[in-house]
């Protein structure tokens, strides 16, 4: 590899290393305290009587109007982007928080709860890829990155005279540990 094309991909390489160095540090520290069971909370929860005058609406189409026009006055984030119909209700999820509109048992009056979350749970939701479409994008470019660097790391070592026969035998190491971890 010649010297100039060599020094492209080391600049590529620790450009892109130093603009995504910040979410990477969220991915570690917050994958990392999940898997010891810090997850962060619901900072602030609130609940609130909706009336239904038409009848419980049975798809999002028809619930979101209503879930908007109720918490336009109220001192809440922007409805999330991420939709689910789960046990007969509607829940919009994303990392500030959580809004539920809960069918009633009987009658026209439903609940609406809407659970406001702490930096921690802001930032493992962020990781877990519930946080609307920037930051899925801005995973994907990560992911992107992180593939480019390991992968120009690798080829940088391997032109190296001196690296290049421990550089294979890491990679088969790696290669060799992984089996070892799915057979186990």
């Amino acid at each position: 590899m010649k010297a100039k094309t060599r020094l492209l991909w080391m600049k590529l390489h620790a450009y892109l290393a130093c603009f995504f160095l910040p979410i990477t540090l969220v991915y570690i520290v917050t994958g990392t305290l999940y898997m010891f069971d810090i997850k962060g909370k619901v900072a602030d929860e609130f609940e609130y009587a909706v009336s239904l005058p038409a009848g419980w609406p049975a798809a999002e189409a028809q619930a979101l109007p209503i879930v908007n026009a109720f918490l336009l006055n109220k001192p809440h984030a922007a409805l999330p982007e991420d939709y689910y119909f789960e046990h007969g209700n509607h829940d919009w999820y994303g990392y500030k928080q959580e809004v539920i509109l809960i069918k009633p048992d009987s009658g026209n009056a439903a609940k609406l709860v809407v659970k406001e979350h702490d930096l921690l749970l802001q930032l493992l939701i962020i990781h877990k890829g519930f946080a609307g479409q920037f930051f899925k994008w801005f995973s994907i470019l990560f992911a992107a990155s992180l593939s480019f660097s390991i992968i120009s790391g690798v080829v940088i070592t391997l032109q190296l005279p001196q690296l290049k026969t421990p550089a294979l035998y890491s990679i088969l190491a790696g290669a060799i540990t992984i089996v070892i971890g799915f057979v186990l």
